[in-house]
């Protein structure tokens, strides 16, 4: 143990991805990023998919530049979001691109089967959410999907692992969030074989942190590697991942996930699963060490993001500190939006529909950028009370404080504001949480750390803002 390693993190987000070296002796970690990229949803036919192509291309070249930057890699990981799958026919082919969780075939299909949600609650713990991946299944078979026809079901990670290896695998964080996988492992027969799915096309669960396989010799060959590349099953969910890297030696921590989607939660030991918990939409995901992620989905920096995009596409320019700096000098004018309402889930113009929805709800006309952006920043804290109130009256647990972690942990302001609306204090960062997770999980799979290592290391080697509530939340 204690052995230098070098490892490659492939962090892939819904809206863009990075490939970030860390180097280990054992006691210190540094990292470096060698590659940044968009990502994002394609269109086709009034569908949304994932560019699969691009995501293999961008993960080779990251791979690459890891290697010429930095030197021979020991491994490399890959972590994504969750639920969304590619299939493998029997030729060992992808079927086309994988299905986008927020294409609208979903909530229709969701909407259907609203008398069947504490049924699958039961099968997972998962909550029922559109994009859930037991609605995507039920939506590709109405569509006349042949799953007969499919070698391998897989979900993101294992999908580009099996792509750069040749070797499929399920990986149980990802897994998880399924919403069919099921607490003993494997995948839930009776909802499969309702469904005519075979249950043969998942493949083998592996352990967490084992290796799949090496990269092919031909990819190698692209290149330009001349040694053996293990590509390492590290916790598939970034969320997971994020949970990994958080700099906390709590037992239970509270954490925050920041990024396109917020993931609010806590650790727990066991799901669970009374109706209450469903009810208040929470879910049950697994963690690297087999325990639960107790945590509820909530929008997040989509709204800022759309809004971002639709601001650029008229000239603005815009970043986002320059926004977060707009917010804080805008007056807070009491407006607020519900994150979670449907018309914030799809691609739109989102500042125009934050303006509509407040003025609809609220009779308060926004006006500027400014505005409309300290009402998402205002929207989300005040969400994230309300999730923290729930989570402790479900686990029974206080909290002495929060851990943001993600690309959100860089908006002072906003951290600000959630340490008042939960009254704790708010430990920030790392941003790259997600990436450090994914490279922990590798360095265990290689043997270079022991999982008992995990948190010291985490705790030694990364600082973080501190955040403490005023009186009362404004």
């Amino acid at each position: 143990m204690g052995k230098f390693a070098r490892v490659l993190a492939i962090d892939l987000g819904a809206s863009s991805g990075r490939g970030i070296v860390f180097e280990c002796d054992g006691e210190r970690i540094r990292e470096q990023t060698v590659h940044r990229f968009a990502n994002g949803a394609i269109e086709c036919d009034g569908r949304l998919y994932w560019d699969l192509d691009a995501l293999l291309r961008e993960t080779v070249q990251a791979i690459r530049l890891a290697d010429r930057t930095c030197g021979k890699l020991d491994s490399v990981g890959i972590d994504t979001w969750g639920v969304d799958f590619g299939l493998i026919g029997r030729d060992g082919m992808p079927i086309g691109n994988p299905r986008h969780y927020r294409d609208k075939a979903h909530a229709s299909t969701r909407a259907r089967l609203q008398d069947r949600a504490a049924e699958l609650f039961r099968i997972a713990g998962i909550c029922d959410n559109d994009f859930n991946t037991t609605y995507q299944l039920i939506a590709r078979k109405r569509e006349g999907t042949d799953f007969t026809a499919v070698r391998h079901l897989l979900f993101m990670p294992q999908l580009l692992g099996y792509l750069l290896t040749g070797k499929a695998a399920t990986e149980p964080t990802i897994a998880s969030t399924s919403g069919l996988y099921t607490r003993a492992g494997g995948f839930d027969e009776t909802f499969c074989a309702a469904l005519g799915i075979p249950t043969h096309i998942f493949p083998e669960t592996v352990e967490t942190s084992s290796a799949i396989g090496c990269v092919k010799p031909e990819i190698a060959a692209q290149i330009g590697i001349a040694y053996d590349l293990p590509v390492i099953a590290t916790a598939g969910h970034d969320t997971a991942c994020a949970v990994l890297g958080t700099p906390s030696s709590d037992a239970y921590p509270l954490f925050l996930s920041s990024g396109t989607w917020s993931l609010f939660g806590a650790i727990e030991e066991r799901a669970i699963l009374r109706d209450e918990a469903r009810d208040a939409r929470y879910t049950n995901e697994l963690a690297f060490d087999g325990k639960v992620r107790f945590l509820r989905n909530i929008m997040g920096m989509w709204i800022i993001q759309e809004c971002r995009r639709q601001w650029n596409a008229q000239g603005m320019d815009l970043d986002y500190p320059q926004i977060a700096d707009m917010a804080r000098q805008a007056r807070d004018c009491g407006a607020r939006i519900d994150p979670d309402d449907p018309a914030f889930a799809f691609p739109c113009e989102m500042a125009d529909a934050v303006s509509e929805y407040v003025l609809a709800h609220q009779g308060i006309a926004l006006q500027g950028i400014g505005a409309i952006a300290r009402c998402v920043y205002e929207s989300l804290a005040d969400a994230y009370g309300r999730a923290y109130l729930e989570l402790c009256r479900l686990t029974g647990r206080t909290y002495d404080r929060l851990y943001i972690v993600g690309g959100g942990s860089n908006n002072d302001d906003l951290n600000a504001r959630i340490a008042d609306c939960l009254r704790i204090p708010v430990s920030a960062g790392p941003a790259e949480a997600s990436a450090l997770g994914n490279a922990l999980g590798q360095l265990v799979g290689l043997g270079r750390i022991e999982r008992s290592q995990i948190k010291r290391l985490v705790t030694q080697n990364y600082e973080v803002k501190v955040f403490l509530p005023r009186e009362h939340c404004d």
